[in-house]
């Protein structure tokens, strides 16, 4: 005997009954699997010019403008979406940002290096993950450095992140001159299934690098085709992922949240050195218009500002949405507006991780129990093959680009402190869309019929881990 989930003809595929958009995203009794649509059967069976504040280092396609008319006006551009953004988010737009899109850890540790080697007056350092491996230890070699020539050093990061790590890496900074804060629940009981998980390297207060990437041999080496072994169990292929890097008036904002979280854990910064962090960036002409949004569950304020962008951007789609997320496994009201724009005729395209290839395996088992009804609304699933994808990146009518930290699953919405990059324009949506394709190639597209003939105890799996969805 064998659980297969339904297939329903396209004609029928509404009427037939699909997984629950009503999920709950806490503990709950799950629903026993025929009411997600089951039946019993039988047992048979890439480097872009610099331009209008834009640079890049991965391939571009084609010009967007070239002729031919949007079907309509992007709903992006509209002042009141920037006014719902800023309400929701507690977020600001700053126009004159030179932006880059740094794809993979040959270019972002690269410039990250570039960055450091730089700096003048401060770094500040925030990461999930410091490892003490060869590549964490290099970076803390590189800041003791620069500490000893006189610059302000600053790092924190998150102490379940890193618990891997060996402690000798943080007694070599601390040593050197860094100043060093962990974030851990040791120190407040409140924090205990709370991490953060937010990413920043600002260099001067004048830029900043944001997004997917810790620091850590599988990260750096991103797009070097050589071999690591990733941390868990999944292989020695380094891992894909997205940065973006930022100069100009949008790099207060990340300086913001950084400090912040640095006072917050009892560091001390003076009037003078806030000063300093916090710089007048001028605008530059014919830049591109940014905001840094940070978000904090235990902060009633900002405890779901990432997820709310996610949620706008989705609901005012017209055309595409084009989504690279490392644990794709979005809560109800993010599936529900997934299901949404699929319906109304949005292209929607999501790369992710497969079982293969996703470090957590009980994330991919999770996700692959609601794909039926994000493919029964047409929404497309390709999961990547090989080495684990860890970018959290999206695209919105190629107008709006979300580059950041932000996992669609409900850790990311419910459990952590996140921080995503807002980049208004073509230009860069043009490159996310391009790096979407280029990742075909190591993927796969997911298909109904292949979820419809998954084994009794692949279903099992699926609906017994999908009720805990929401702490992954």
């Amino acid at each position: 005997m064998k659980v297969d989930r339904e297939r329903p003809s396209p004609a029928s595929a509404r009427e037939t009954a699909a997984p629950s958009t009503s999920t709950p995203t806490t503990p709950g009794q799950p629903a026993a699997p025929a009411a997600r649509g089951w039946s019993v059967r039988g047992a048979a069976p890439v480097a872009a010019p610099a331009s209008d504040g834009f640079a890049a280092v991965a391939p571009r396609r084609g010009t967007v403008g070239s002729g031919v008319a949007p079907a309509a006006p992007s709903r992006f551009r509209d002042p009141a979406f920037s006014a719902r953004l800023d309400a929701d988010t507690l977020s600001k737009a700053h126009a004159g940002n030179q932006v880059t899109m740094l794809f993979d850890g040959v270019n972002s540790f690269a410039e990250r290096d570039r960055m450091i080697d730089g700096a003048r007056k401060s770094v500040c350092l925030q990461t999930f993950i410091l490892s003490s491996d060869d590549t964490g230890m290099a970076l803390a070699h590189k800041l003791v450095a620069k500490a000893k020539e006189g610059v302000q050093v600053r790092v924190i990061y998150d102490g379940v992140g890193s618990k891997d790590s060996d402690k000798k890496i943080f007694e070599v900074l601390r040593q050197g001159g860094v100043e060093v804060l962990e974030h851990t629940f040791l120190k407040d009981v409140g924090e205990v299934n709370h991490s953060w998980h937010e990413k920043h390297l600002i260099v001067d207060g004048a830029a900043s690098v944001e997004g997917g990437m810790n620091i850590a041999n599988e990260y750096a080496l991103g797009g070097s085709g050589k071999l690591v072994f990733s941390r868990g169990t999944k292989g020695t292929e380094a891992w894909r992922d997205a940065d973006v890097k930022v100069v100009g008036p949008a790099v207060n904002d990340a300086s913001r949240s950084f400090l912040a979280n640095w006072k917050s854990l009892g560091g001390k910064v003076s009037a003078a050195d806030e000063a300093a962090l916090l710089p007048t960036i001028p605008a530059q002409a014919n830049g591109t218009t940014v905001r840094v949004i940070s978000s904090k569950p235990t902060d009633s304020a900002r405890a779901d500002t990432t997820h709310k962008l996610y949620l706008h951007a989705i609901e005012h789609a017209q055309k595409s949405i084009t989504i690279e997320n490392a644990y794709f496994l979005p809560p109800d009201d993010l599936r529900k507006a997934l299901v949404g724009a699929a319906q109304r005729g949005v292209q929607v395209k999501v790369l992710t991780n497969s079982r293969q290839s996703n470090d957590l395996t009980v994330v991919a088992d999770a996700s692959r129990y609601f794909y039926d009804e994000l493919e029964k609304a047409g929404v497309k699933i390709y999961e990547k093959q090989g080495g684990t994808l860890h970018a959290k990146t999206a695209c919105f009518d190629g107008e709006l680009s979300i580059v950041g930290s932000v996992n669609l699953n409900g850790r990311s919405a419910n459990l952590d402190a996140e921080d995503a990059v807002v980049i208004d324009g073509p230009q860069v949506g043009q490159q996310l869309e391009s790096r979407f394709t280029s990742g075909l190639s190591q993927a796969r597209e997911i298909t109904l019929g292949e979820l419809g003939s998954e084994a009794f105890t692949t279903n099992l799996r699926q609906w017994a881990l999908h009720s805990f969805a929401w702490t992954f």
